[in-house]
C-alpha cells in the first residue's frame, strides 16, 4: 500500500513570512478555517488575524477557533469582544480559574498551534499568535493527510475529549498524542529513530529538559559516535527552563553530546532531523510538559528540497550560537546551582 504524502512543504522561520503567507491565503477560505492556538494575543497581529477571520465569516465560511485557557489567559475576553455579534465561533480549552473544576486540569494545555483552511490547506508549527519576535519554524501543507489534522480538530470541538476514546491509527506524517497510547507510540517511535541514527541527530528545542528516556537514548546513540547537535535558546522566556536545562549540559557534553546555545532572538522552534531520512517540526518540546501532559501536534516532512531547507537553517543557526564547552560547566555560581537542582524535583511539571 502506498504510504500518502504532502503535495507541498513550505517552510518559514520567521514570523513575517509566516503570517504574511497566512494573511494572504485566509481570504481564500470558500468553506471553513478551523484554528487552534495556544497563546492568542490581542495586539497588532491578533487584531490582523481576528480581522481576517471575520471578513471569512461574513463571506459565509464556517469560522471555528480554540484558544487555551492558560496560555490566551490575558486576551480572551478581548477577543470575545471583538468577535461578538459575528458568526465566528470561538471556544477555551481548560479555562483557567482557582474557582471552577477546571483548574484540577491546569496541567494540561492545548499547546498546538494549527490553522486549517477548506480541508486543504494546513499550516502547522511553533509560531504563536503574538507580535513578540522569537525564531520560529513553520510549515505550509497540502496533502491528503491534513484529513488527520482535521480529524484531531474536530475531536477537540465536539468536546469529546479525552472522555471518548478515538480509534488510534498507526504513525502516519501526523504525529499527535491525545491519548496515553498515542503519546506512548510517539515517544518510543522517536526513541528508536534516535538509537537506529546512522550519521547524525540535530535537534532544535525552546525547552529541552528530557525525560531519562530520552536523555538514556541520546547520550547512549553520541557515545557510539554518532554526531549529535542540540540547539537551545541562550535565553529563554521562563528563567527556570533555562536554568533546569543547564543540569543536563554536563551530561549531555561528557557523553559527546555537541550543545550550542542560541544568541539571537528567542529560540522558540522545535525541529529534528535524523541523517537523511527522518524530519519533524512542530509544536513539541523535548520536556515533560509536551511528552507526557500537553497536547500537542508534529508533522514529518518528507519532500527533499524541504530536508535542504532545514539543514541548511541549523547550520546558519549554529553560526549564531555559541557552544558550551567544560569550561563553561564551572562558572555558575553556588547559589544558581543550588536553585538549579531544587527545580529539578519539578522537572514532571516543567
Amino acid at each position: 500500500m502506498k504510504r500518502e504524502a504532502w503535495s507541498q512543504e513550505i517552510v518559514f522561520f520567521n514570523k513575517e513570512g509566516y503570517f504574511s503567507e497566512l494573511l494572504q491565503t485566509l481570504p481564500l477560505a470558500k468553506h471553513s478555517i478551523e484554528l487552534e492556538v495556544y497563546i492568542f494575543e490581542f495586539d497588532r497581529l491578533g487584531r490582523e488575524v481576528l480581522d481576517a477571520l471575520l471578513a471569512a465569516s461574513q463571506r459565509g465560511v464556517r469560522v471555528r477557533v480554540v484558544v487555551d485557557g492558560l496560555g490566551s489567559f490575558f486576551w480572551i475576553k478581548a477577543i470575545r469582544e471583538r468577535l461578538l455579534g459575528s458568526r465566528v465561533e470561538l471556544r477555551v480549552f481548560h479555562p483557567f480559574s482557582v474557582l471552577s473544576r477546571a483548574f484540577a486540569q491546569v496541567n494540561r494545555r492545548l499547546h498546538r498551534k494549527v490553522c486549517l483552511i477548506d480541508h486543504q490547506i494546513a499550516f502547522v508549527g511553533s509560531f504563536n499568535i503574538s507580535d513578540r519576535a522569537h525564531r520560529d519554524t513553520g510549515v505550509r501543507l497540502m496533502g491528503p493527510p491534513l484529513r488527520t489534522l482535521w480529524e484531531a480538530f474536530e475531536f477537540l470541538w465536539q468536546k469529546r475529549f479525552p472522555f471518548t476514546r478515538r480509534k488510534v491509527q498507526g504513525l502516519g506524517l501526523v504525529r499527535l498524542n491525545e491519548s496515553k497510547r498515542m503519546r506512548r507510540n510517539c515517544n518510543h517511535d522517536l526513541t528508536r529513530r534516535i538509537r537506529e541514527a546512522k550519521e547524525r541527530i540535530w535537534i532544535t528545542n525552546a525547552y529541552f529538559v528530557p525525560p531519562f528516556f530520552l536523555l538514556k537514548a541520546l547520550c547512549l546513540v553520541a557515545l557510539r559516535g554518532i554526531e549529535v547537535k542540540l540547539l537551545v535558546p541562550a535565553k529563554s522566556d521562563h528563567l527556570y527552563m533555562k536554568w533546569l536545562t543547564e543540569t543536563y549540559y554536563q551530561t549531555l557534553i561528557l557523553s559527546g553530546i555537541r550543545v550550542f546555545e542560541y544568541q539571537g532572538l528567542f529560540l522558540h522552534a522545535k525541529s529534528i532531523l535524523i541523517d537523511e531520512t527522518f524530519c519533524i517540526v512542530g509544536s513539541t518540546n523535548l520536556n515533560h510538559r509536551s511528552l507526557i501532559h500537553d497536547l500537542e501536534v508534529d508533522v514529518v516532512l518528507s519532500l527533499p528540497a524541504t530536508k535542504k531547507v532545514l539543514q541548511s537553517q541549523f547550520q546558519i543557526d549554529l553560526e549564531n550560537s555559541r557552544e558550551i564547552t567544560h569550561f563553561d560547566l564551572g562558572k555558575t555560581n553556588i547559589f544558581v546551582r543550588l536553585i538549579q537542582w531544587f527545580l529539578r524535583f519539578f522537572r514532571f511539571w516543567a
